[in-house]
């Protein structure tokens, strides 16, 4: 009994450590304090959302309901770590620990001078999700030109190039779309960007709580002027509104950033205060980000964002040089658009970042102009300079969206991003390179995404449904290792250009299993060294800032790239002995209900199976990967209703990336009937008992008194009475099948959609 006393400690010691980043502990090691961010579990706000919601709420209505969800669990989550910190006994060198800042649309606490003890006291409230340093990301990094750009005599190249011309050309600018960006500050007094500022609620900083918009540092005004810019052919969408938020001072940090996307989530006034959620953008545009294995710091945000119909853009970021599998965060979460960047030849701005995601997904979705693009500049009122980079790729999206929700007003994300993806032009000009396993012949690709955007075919094309997902090829090389060489073995050198072709020339190259590519002992003016090995065992790894290695993957390998430095919490099966990563696959793919496996080399290399993702951590040298999905019989489960919910009668929900995999979840699921999925978290399947009321864009649901003489109640829009039903009949609009129902004595309620009144005898 004792023994067992020990082992639960033990093991909840653990428990309460895995909460804590490594970076945190580092920094413990060294210092008595650190600053850290508090992460509270932050899913239950939708779910109440989602029940309070009322048929028919408008946009703003809905959003407010939104943040009163998010305000009211963060205030409740972190009650007993305030507490906790109120009896701390005060430090006479002001090293106390305080709280610097809140924000509810992630549920997160900033805390300065933390010290270990009460670092590992916090971890302890079950409320706690994680706790790690502040997030301080870059700018996603630009070219600018020096020389002041000429003044156009018609448009910019871009904006030609997409074709927004001919979309203005049929009375469309913009007008009545409000488009959001998280930048630098905008010089709003420029004349391109003076006269559709938002002047009420379209301004935040939350640096500084200046009144008005302002840009130290120029990357801000360039991107608005090429969202909206109204003078000189620079913006997309010149009659559009547009709005601000400071979030990045030359570096973006965390506690800003989200502070910005709460603005844009429900307004303020310039000084924080006054929400007024109608006031919430559009669209928001987003140049920022940076390659981070295992970011998520905004992904709470961003759900928040598209549960509130504001429609997500990022830059791919640029950092090219990397190899394939770069694609910055956030562009690479699944919840937004990420872009790269095209030039005026409509080839790839040599930059863009390239994917495909850690989880084989493709990266970016679209691409857009990026290259030697003319916008609004800093320093006068008048001037234009000239920038490059996949920054200037994603205000060209944000203003296309713009003019496409203004011929197709209300539409939703998907039906955006499916309008863009599939009328993108394909007919640009090869870069001969193949990402995951994709050239960039074949659409999409982690080099083009889906094509370059057309807004013109996006906004006149016949709405489509969703095109499949098609699954990636098997992974053929692992993902690049940075600053690192693979001593010995080495079969012969190539000399290809860039690291991503040396993958090519393994795979033909007999008994070749790794490589290393450098460029200092390249023979040619432009271009690298693959040299192509033969390791028996795990590589020996040595740091040389100038190589990059990888190893291929053995034949029959179907997992997915692996997650380097990689650990999922918790959710263990079982665990066996493999030396190698890889080997990790196929123990998952045999093990009834595993999903995720994590290697770690203890032991001489050790699987651990996992029923499904928990918190992802930093563990050195471990490395994750994901069994393939086992698709469900297709008569396993009905086919699936588009743009449908059914409300209540919740069990439970789980993390799902597509909509059929929740079938299986379903059935593996006691009393569950029903699953509805959507997009919040990367993919939810929520469980369901029995079908509620039924939400059917488009349908209008009523229902009668007990009265003769008593008028039909008030007309619940979006929403279908499942099942009960009696009769139909022809109506012109809702109102016809009021009389219809009267005349029908079995009739008590109605659904009307399409000109067909469905008369049923109950709701």
């Amino acid at each position: 009994m004792v023994m067992a006393r020990y082992v639960l400690v033990a093991a909840a010691a653990s428990a309460v450590s895995a909460k804590i980043s490594v970076q945190v502990h580092r920094n413990l090691e060294v210092a008595p304090t650190t600053n850290v961010v508090v992460k509270f579990h932050c899913d239950q706000p939708l779910s109440t959302h989602r029940r309070r919601l009322q048929a028919g709420a408008s946009r703003a209505d809905t959003i407010q309901s939104l943040v009163e969800s998010l305000q009211e669990h963060t205030s409740a989550t972190q009650k007993d770590v305030l507490g906790l910190l109120a009896t701390q006994p005060e430090s006479t060198d002001g090293s106390s620990a305080t709280v610097t800042a809140t924000t509810w649309i992630d549920c997160a606490m900033y805390i300065n001078n933390a010290s270990d003890d009460v670092v590992k006291k916090i971890a302890a409230f079950p409320q706690v999700k994680s706790i790690h340093e502040p997030v301080v990301v870059a700018m996603s990094p630009m070219k600018p030109t020096d020389a002041k750009a000429e003044a156009a005599g018609a448009n910019q190249w871009g904006i030609d190039m997409i074709q927004a011309p001919a979309v203005w050309a049929k009375g469309n600018k913009g007008q009545g779309i409000v488009v959001g960006s998280i930048d630098t500050g905008v010089r709003y007094t420029h004349e391109a960007l003076q006269s559709n500022w938002r002047k009420e609620y379209g301004w935040f900083d939350p640096y500084n709580g200046t009144d008005a918009p302002y840009d130290k540092w120029g990357h801000g005004t360039h991107t608005m002027g090429t969202i909206a810019g109204t003078a000189q052919g620079m913006g997309v969408a010149p009659g559009s509104q547009w709005m601000s938020c400071l979030g990045c001072n030359y570096l973006c940090y965390q506690q800003q950033v989200i502070q910005c996307a709460q603005f844009m989530l429900c307004p303020t006034d310039s000084k924080g205060n006054k929400k007024d959620c109608s006031k919430a953008p559009h669209v928001v545009s987003n140049s920022y980000g940076m390659y981070s294995a295992g970011q998520n710091y905004l992904d709470e945000a961003i759900a928040a964002w598209r549960e509130a119909s504001i429609i997500p853009v990022f830059a791919n970021c640029n950092e090219q040089q990397l190899g394939c599998g770069f694609a910055g965060y956030p562009a690479s979460s699944p919840n937004v658009i990420g872009v790269g960047g095209t030039n005026e030849r409509d080839s790839l701005y040599l930059g863009t970042s390239l994917g495909p995601t850690a989880d084989n997904r493709i990266k970016p979705d679209v691409a857009a102009p990026g290259e030697d693009v003319a916008s609004a500049a800093n320093y006068d009122d008048k001037s234009l300079t000239t920038m490059s980079g996949t920054s200037m790729a994603a205000p060209h999206v944000a203003g296309a969206i713009a003019l496409y929700l203004v011929e197709h007003k209300g539409a939703t994300y998907d039906q955006v991003y499916t309008a863009f993806t599939n009328n993108a032009d394909t007919k640009l000009v090869l870069s001969n390179r193949t990402c995951g396993g994709i050239p960039d012949t074949q659409y999409p690709n982690n080099i083009y995404g889906y094509g370059r955007i057309n807004v013109l075919k996006a906004v006149t094309a016949a709405p489509d449904t969703p095109r499949p997902t098609l699954a990636p090829p098997p992974p053929v090389c692992a993902r690049t290792e940075l600053n690192t060489n693979f001593e010995g073995g080495d079969i012969k050198s190539t000399w290809p250009r860039e690291i991503d072709d040396c993958c090519t020339d393994c795979q033909n190259t007999p008994n070749c299993n790794a490589y290393s590519w450098t460029y200092v002992s390249d023979p040619t003016p432009q271009g690298g060294t693959c040299l192509l090995k033969n390791l028996q065992g795990a590589p020996e790894r040595k740091y040389n800032e100038f190589y990059k290695s990888a190893t291929m993957y053995p034949q029959g390998y179907n997992c997915g790239p692996m997650e380097y430095n990689t650990d999922y919490a918790g959710f263990d099966i079982k665990s066996t002995s493999q030396a190698k990563p890889e080997s990790c696959c196929a123990e998952c793919q045999k093990t009834k209900e595993c999903k995720v496996f994590v290697w770690t080399p203890d032991n001489g290399g050790t699987c651990y199976l996992k029923s499904a993702k928990g918190e992802m951590k930093w563990l050195f040298n471990a490395k994750a990967g994901s069994a393939p999905s086992k698709p469900n019989p297709p008569s396993d489960c009905g086919a699936l209703e588009e743009n449908t919910d059914y409300a209540d009668n919740d069990l439970s929900s789980t993390s799902q990336a597509k909509a059929e995999s929740c079938c299986a979840d379903c059935q593996n699921t006691p009393k569950c009937k029903v699953f509805v999925w959507n997009n919040y978290n990367g993919g939810t399947c929520w469980l369901k008992t029995a079908k509620g009321k039924k939400t059917v864009m488009g349908a209008k649901a009523g229902s009668i008194g007990s009265s003769d003489n008593q008028a039909c109640g008030a007309v619940e829009s979006n929403v279908d009475y499942v099942d009960q039903d009696v009769a139909e009949a022809p109506g012109a609009a809702s109102s016809d099948c009021c009389t219809a129902c009267q005349a029908n004595a079995a009739c008590n309620a109605y659904s009307w959609f399409n000109g067909v009144c469905y008369l049923k005898s109950g709701r």
